[in-house]
């Protein structure tokens, strides 16, 4: 009786599970069975290596959609790439299905920097979302009005710090990033000099825009590299990781330990550590693991991500007078000669918005975004994308659509206006340049006040330039980018001077 009553619950069940199987069995078979993606023919074993683009790649891919189609694939030792060429794509995939599409790839290099810490390259789960929702709570669209009195400080900064030294113009940008963001999270101010915390920065941001970027480290796709010794022949990717790893270190420790307590504005660390002050033992080692690194992530990335759409701005209104001198009327109208440019105004400045966000659009900061990751096999348009595919969007592709963006080789901020206000049916730059799906920067929202607030106040007091030769006639000047994970524009000489007396008067008012 009991074996039959066994075998009444046990054929049903089994059946329901054959079904299931057979299901997914039959899906994958679907999926496998489909195509993928067309791209250049991959040789054995070592796949497109050779096929990989070295210089500008973002160029490149765009350039190769048009043989092979928007959805390009390729492979690399055994791993799958897609590259996404049309926001079309990228939003079905990376916003649309972003359950799917939500991960990272894991990259040793990271790892042997010391970069796990960085949101960016953590893989989906929950460690993750964790970081992610304690980031956001300090950094979202209205919360970073709060630190408004930090960025007019540092802008302020800034215009001093050009104005005495205009040649060094890039190192006192990413300066004043560096007093902004260490005043809104830490509480320190930095010295005028240069700054240990500053030059920390910029070297875990150095560090970062190399290991973040799939295929520039052997280690990534042979991980038993890893084990091999820092002396041994070939080595040197363990050289580089060990110094990193060091700087790295002090990235998360260093400035936390030296938060501001009595600031005058409550420092993110500060009333992070008082959130958790309550915890003991091991909660306590967590939570507070996880402040360190929201701190050092806002901290690390904030500097040089920042920098690069600034020197973009200043290149562009060296290269376009035009341009450069109707954003000073607009601003001369709506702020007068008075006072610097403030919060208040932005909503009056459709021109400055608009060369904010052709900054933005002209040269994105990340060409190529952040490389996603399938969690599971899928279909598209007929294709089939592999589990632990890497997905890519090239951001620089959608930002140089001819169909979105006339001539879009050229700087033109008008493109964004309409009767001379914003047109709210142009796709805003923001909205590729930061990522897609629940990969977006989280920390978007703080960097373009801080563009904003930036740009502003460098028209509203100099004009930009182009050097003059021996001659005395301007040399021309080119959008020449670095090839690099986070590109910014290469060495350019600039001439920056105030506008007027008045200007200069502002600048050290």
């Amino acid at each position: 009786m009991f074996a039959l009553w066994d075998m009444n619950i046990l054929l049903p069940v089994a059946g329901l599970a054959a079904t299931l199987l057979w299901v997914y069995l039959m899906s994958r078979t679907r999926y496998r069975s489909l195509p993928l993606p067309p791209g250049p023919k991959p040789l054995p074993i070592i796949g497109n290596v050779r096929d990989m683009p070295k210089v500008c790649p973002w160029k490149v891919y765009a350039q190769w959609s048009q043989t092979f189609g928007d959805i390009i694939h390729m492979k690399v030792f055994g791993s799958h790439m897609i590259i996404l060429n049309t926001w079309s794509d990228i939003s079905n995939l990376l916003e649309k299905r972003s359950a799917n599409y939500s991960s990272r790839m894991h990259l040793e290099m990271v790892d042997l920097m010391g970069l796990d810490w960085v949101l960016g390259v953590m893989p989906y789960g929950q460690r993750w979302r964790r970081h992610r929702r304690a980031f956001h709570e300090y950094f979202n669209q209205t919360v970073v009005h709060d630190y408004r009195p930090q960025y007019l400080t540092a802008a302020h900064k800034m215009l001093k710090y050009l104005h005495d030294d205009p040649a060094e113009f890039t190192h006192w940008i990413r300066h004043a990033a560096g007093f902004l963001i260490l005043s809104v999270v830490y509480g320190i101010e930095i010295s005028d000099e240069d700054d240990e915390y500053v030059a920390a920065a910029e070297h875990c941001l150095q560090g970062f825009s190399e290991a973040a970027n799939p295929g520039t480290f052997w280690v990534d796709f042979f991980p038993l590299l890893k084990y091999v010794p820092e002396w041994f022949p070939g080595a040197g990717f363990q050289r580089k990781a060990a110094s990193h790893r060091r700087n790295n270190k002090m990235i998360t420790d260093f400035a936390w330990e030296r938060m501001v307590k009595d600031a005058p504005a409550t420092p993110v660390a500060v009333q992070l550590a008082e959130r958790i002050s309550h915890l003991k033992g091991d909660a306590r080692i967590e939570e507070e693991n996880i402040a360190k690194n929201i701190c050092a992530a806002a901290y690390g990335a904030s500097v040089d991500t920042t920098l690069s759409p600034i020197q973009t701005f200043i290149l562009a209104m060296a290269m376009y007078p035009e341009i450069q001198r109707k954003a000073q009327v607009e601003l001369d109208s709506v702020v007068g000669q008075d006072r610097l440019p403030d919060f208040i105004d932005r909503d009056s400045l459709p021109y400055i918005n608009a060369v904010v966000k052709e900054s933005l659009r002209w040269q994105p900061v990340i060409p190529l975004g952040q490389a996603h990751v399938s969690m599971a096999e899928d279909e598209y348009k007929g294709y089939c994308i592999p589990t632990g595919t890497l997905i890519i969007q090239n951001t620089w592709a959608v930002l140089h659509d001819p169909k979105e963006y006339q001539n879009p080789e050229m700087f033109q901020p008008e493109r964004f206006l309409q009767d001379g206000v914003l047109d709210p049916s142009r796709r805003d730059p923001a909205t590729v340049a930061f990522g897609s799906g629940r990969r977006i920067c989280p920390g978007r929202h703080f960097g373009e006040l801080w563009l904003f607030i930036s740009i502003a106040s460098m028209l509203h007091v100099f004009t930009f330039e182009p050097p003059l030769d021996e001659g005395g006639k301007p040399i021309e000047l080119v959008a020449n980018m670095a090839s690099e994970f986070i590109s910014h524009p290469l060495d350019f000489r600039c001439t920056i001077r105030p506008r007027s007396k008045s200007a200069e008067a502002l600048i050290h008012g």
